[in-house]
């Protein structure tokens, strides 16, 4: 029998979500079967053999959609892997101080559950797409794209056995 991976991700202006289309590539071109869905489409978690959870992070926080998944998938979470992935503007520079700075973004998710790995990839400024309030205020920074395909790639190859138990 197939096993199945969840990959559900928090995004706002839609550069998160191509991250996680990105790694569930990945783990499909390996023979993974996984569905992607945005946060705040996932019901419940049954059927699935392991989690991988993603998001945006926006004003130093991880998105609030993010948390509430989290919270209402708690107990769901507890029974099978799980792996985070933050994509932030911070990550476009992999300092020892900006990777601590990140790691902290995702304490409200590793309190939840403790994940078998946390990614953390740059995120990426493109002005069309900021239309929310806050992406409105982002627009004085300049466009910018810190996302490293390979690393992100590598990340998806990393994660998949030791998620579903075949490293």
């Amino acid at each position: 029998m197939t096993k199945k991976i969840l990959l559900a991700y928090g995004t706002v202006a839609g550069s998160t979500a191509e991250v996680a289309q990105a790694i569930a590539e990945e783990m499909t071109a390996a023979g993974v079967q996984v569905d992607v869905e945005p946060v705040e489409s996932v019901k419940d978690l049954a059927g699935y053999d392991a989690v991988v959870v993603g998001t945006a992070v926006r004003m130093f926080h991880v998105l609030g959609k993010t948390r509430r998944f989290m919270r209402e998938h708690r107990k769901e979470l507890q029974n099978v892997p799980v792996a985070y992935f933050l994509v932030c503007l911070m990550m476009g520079e992999e300092t020892p101080e900006n990777i601590q700075k990140a790691t902290d973004f995702a304490k409200p998710m590793i309190a939840t559950k403790v994940p078998i790995s946390l990614g953390l990839f740059g995120g990426c400024i493109d002005h069309e797409k900021l239309t929310d309030v806050i992406g409105q205020s982002m627009k004085v920074l300049p466009e910018q794209d810190h996302r490293d395909w390979d690393k992100i790639r590598a990340w998806a190859r990393e994660i998949y056995p030791q998620l579903l138990g075949t490293d």
